[in-house]
């Protein structure tokens, strides 16, 4: 196809190809009014939008706030303030995180819009297959995120109507929520308080919950997209010397896609980078606090021998949240190993086959692939496999320290 023509060419089902790659996360960040609007919307878009912000934040708040009350109006032992520390941390870091995103959505915007042309300028049917398999394997990523997520924290919404109540000093059995909740102008333990208070700490569970796993499918949607460009950058330069039967351009029209098409990778990730570096390093830091709590709990619990639901919910949100800090560092990975593909390809071609004066432009290429294309957590760490097994270890360490401290406190 000649280059020229191709540039009036778009692929005609671009969009379904766009609303394949990105359903999960419009799914998941839409009804969170995490996903941002579009240019110039409707009024009833810019209200719903609104509606579903102002929803959410309540939500929110309404399980962060009386948590705090509970902190500070009850006199909790070591043991009690360790065993609520892992779904504090859980919950503080994803409201951090959603902050996050409506202070970025203009970013975000922009990087949805850039995802939405590469499909729509997408002519070649090899490249268009490459892009739909690494959009695949981000949609995979974003649904097994929520399988697991859901799978520990919809039994833990319900944990307390299946386990015993406890019983004060008083003989004055005690409702249980999913999470400490304490309001200052309600008693949320007389009826029919404690059955809106409950419903209201479960859909916002369900708001956490539904954050939580948009905002790894959204991370795995754009880089996964990245490592997609990334090879068919490399596919352009293995053709470059000689071209094929579909794409019959000049040496410097194809000199000048390659070149143009790195740019806009490298720019792609950059933005990508500025959204999701404080994002990164909020799931690094819940990770790795955690990993470690949620170990401890199944430990105790199976040697208190507390009932096998309450171990099986901690064991799950352990995997989940495992599973989840893994999913950034293997996009991490893909993206670097994908990046540094791109300078030995194109130092592998056929280059001294070219004139003098174009064989010069091929070391800009290679010169700029020198510079690392990566994911980090907070402009601090690489999200990397190297960095998964890092936070293992510090998750480890954290465990046998909380676990010498608590035997002593026994």
């Amino acid at each position: 196809m000649d280059e020229l023509s191709s540039q009036n060419v778009q692929n005609e089902e671009h969009f379904l190809d766009f609303h394949y790659a990105a359903q999960v996360s419009l799914w998941l960040l839409k009804p969170m009014g995490a996903w941002p609007l579009q240019q110039q919307p409707t009024i009833l878009e810019i209200i719903v939008y609104i509606f579903s912000i102002a929803i959410t934040t309540f939500l929110q708040l309404f399980m962060i706030i009386p948590w705090f009350l509970s902190i500070i109006t009850a006199n909790w032992s070591f043991y009690d303030i360790i065993r609520t520390a892992c779904p504090l941390i859980f919950v503080n870091t994803i409201f951090l995180r959603y902050l996050l995103l409506l202070f970025h959505r203009d970013a975000i915007r922009s990087c949805i819009n850039c995802v939405a042309e590469d499909w729509r300028n997408v002519v070649i049917a090899e490249h268009r297959e490459i892009m739909l398999t690494n959009a695949k394997s981000g949609r995979f990523f974003g649904m097994v995120s929520v399988a697991f997520m859901f799978s520990s924290g919809l039994p833990y919404c319900v944990m307390p109507l299946l386990l015993p109540s406890p019983v004060n000093e008083d003989n004055v059995t005690i409702k249980v929520f999913p999470n400490p909740c304490e309001l200052i102008f309600v008693d949320v333990q007389v009826s029919p308080f404690y059955e809106v208070a409950y419903t209201l700490d479960v859909f916002a569970c369900c708001v956490f919950y539904t954050i939580f796993c948009g905002i790894c499918s959204l991370t795995a949607k754009f880089v996964m997209h990245a490592c997609g460009q990334c090879e068919i950058l490399m596919d352009f330069f293995e053709k470059l010397v000689d071209g094929d039967d579909k794409n019959e351009s000049t040496i410097n029209q194809r000199i000048s896609n390659v070149v143009t098409h790195h740019l806009r990778i490298l720019k792609f990730v950059s933005d990508v980078d500025k959204v999701l570096n404080e994002i990164c390093l909020a799931e690094f830091l819940n990770s790795s606090c955690n990993i470690c709590l949620l170990g401890y709990y199944v430990i105790v619990d199976l040697r208190n021998h507390e009932p096998m639901i309450q171990i099986f919910v901690y064991f799950v949100a352990c995997v989940s949240i495992t599973f989840n800090i893994y999913i950034f560092c293997y996009i991490g990975e893909q993206l670097v190993d994908r990046a540094q593909k791109i300078g030995t390809t194109c130092y592998m071609i056929e280059w001294y086959q070219l004139p003098n004066d174009k064989a010069r432009s091929m070391i800009f290429p290679i010169i700029m692939s020198s510079y690392p294309i990566e994911l980090t957590a907070g402009k601090m760490l690489k999200m990397t496999m190297s960095s998964f097994s890092n936070i293992l270890k510090i998750s480890m360490t954290y465990f046998n320290l909380l676990r010498e401290v608590s035997s002593r406190d026994v």
